[in-house]
């Protein structure tokens, strides 16, 4: 504490330190602000003398390609890359009251699985947009995903992946294994094709994506063993444990962690499934069968054409309208609620065979409303059909109209009550009088 590196950056204190170097809070003093740095240390003055040159310039390749990805939401910035005093330093972002997802884990347990495809989105969001730039991350794993306040103080709502692209950063503790002088990555989080000496590719970053969601979830890695000789042989020869607590993570986190990079899942469709679960859709409404149509559907009975046939008694209750199927009108002909029995309906018109249903109209007409001279169910083309003028078209069912009978709108008439009976007095019945007894004298 209280060096200037390169005569600009004051360390404050110390943040972490890994198996390859150190984590500093350091000060800005050209731009008067608080940045994090990466100290490269080197394990022995030989491993310093062969590495240097190299490790340096490999750090500065990575540096150039991660500023290309400055200002994505859910990257932490690189700087610039510097060398003092013969060692490589990293300066990037600094990230106030942030906490990597191993951290987390170990604090609270296992996230849920929704909470873990929400982390997982924001990373890839973040390896999409390096990959659209031709940039491998190399080394995706829980201590280089962040969570930090956002604006509103939501703790860990914000979701940044550190160290991206950069080969020479340093550890948490993890040892790295390197292959013809390129580094590979952490054990339990490598690829097996990247394992095996292949190239960092897409579908690398996306298995070792899978292995840092199935952490999340489960709270320990898919291929987690004693050694890491071991986690590496389970990556490329073994099957990942079985998830416990994945949930609906479970059939996304297969499909990750699929061994041939060809039957791996697509960035596409995995931003898809972590959407579905984040985010869950709506069921759709469940379609009823309605069955059997009632009597008057299967006759024909619309909302368009009205009533069907020409007849007495069919029509929405107009005057002396005609059908063979309906309800009545509002006179006081033979309705049809007794359904074929001619009897008449006080009030209202019924619906069914009905004859007769429509209002009386005029001293010729029966107690149907129609000629008493007229054939039964005949039907006078010029007359117009329920009760509108001659090429109306027929209006359908009115709110007063009911297929069961009385409309449940229309006024009722008033009815005769019977007058009542009164008890007939039986005759009074004659009793003989008794006789007077003669008087004697």
């Amino acid at each position: 504490m209280g060096r200037v590196i390169a005569g600009r950056y004051l360390l404050l204190n110390r943040l972490g330190s890994g198996g390859m170097g150190h984590v500093w809070l350091a000060h800005d003093q050209r731009l008067a602000c608080e940045v994090a740095l990466k100290e490269i240390v080197f394990r022995s003055p030989a491993e310093a003398g062969q590495e240097r040159t190299a490790r340096v310039a490999r750090a500065r390749a990575e540096a150039r390609h991660a500023a290309g990805l400055r200002g994505h939401p859910h990257v932490v910035t690189v700087h610039d890359v510097l060398e003092h005093e013969g060692l490589p330093w990293i300066v990037m972002e600094y990230v106030a009251g942030a906490l990597d997802l191993r951290d987390l884990v170990r604090r609270r347990g296992p996230l849920a699985p929704a909470e873990c495809a929400r982390i997982g989105l924001a990373v890839l969001d973040a390896l999409t947009a390096g990959h659209e730039r031709g940039i491998m991350h190399r080394d995706v794993k829980p201590a280089n995903i962040l969570l930090a306040p956002d604006r509103t103080g939501a703790a860990y709502a914000r979701v940044l992946l550190t160290d991206y692209g950069i080969s020479v950063q340093p550890d948490a503790g993890e040892t790295r294994y390197t292959l013809t002088s390129a580094l590979v990555g952490t054990p339990g989080y490598l690829a097996p094709e990247r394992a095996t000496g292949g190239p960092p590719t897409a579908t690398a970053d996306l298995f070792s994506l899978g292995c840092t969601l199935y952490f999340g979830v489960e709270g320990c890695g898919p291929f987690e063993r004693d050694t890491h000789l071991a986690e590496v042989t389970a990556v490329v020869l073994e099957e990942p444990r079985p998830p416990v607590r994945a949930g609906a993570l479970e059939p996304v986190l297969a499909a990750m962690l699929a061994k041939d990079p060809g039957q791996r899942i697509t960035a596409e469709d995995t931003e898809a499934a972590l959407s579905a679960i984040v985010t869950p859709q709506p069921h759709p409404r469940t379609q009823f069968d309605l069955g059997s149509q009632p009597p008057w559907a299967e006759a024909g009975w619309t909302t368009e054409t009205g009533y069907p046939g020409h007849g007495p008694g069919a029509g929405p209750g107009g005057n002396g309208t005609s059908g063979a199927y309906g309800p009545g009108g509002t006179g006081s002909g033979r309705g049809a609620r007794r359904g074929h029995r001619h009897r008449g309906d006080r009030g209202n018109g019924g619906a069914g065979h009905a004859l007769g249903a429509g209002a009386g109209a005029g001293p010729a007409a029966g107690p149907s409303g129609q000629d008493p001279n007229a054939a039964p169910y005949a039907h006078d083309p010029a007359t117009p059909s329920y009760g509108q003028e001659p090429g109306a078209p027929r209006p359908g069912p009115g709110p007063t109209a009911s297929p069961y009978g009385r409309s449940p709108t229309a006024p009722r008439t008033a009815r005769a009550r019977p007058r009542p009976r009164t008890p007939t007095t039986p005759p009074r019945r004659r009793t003989a009088r008794a006789r007077p007894r003669p008087r004697t004298a």
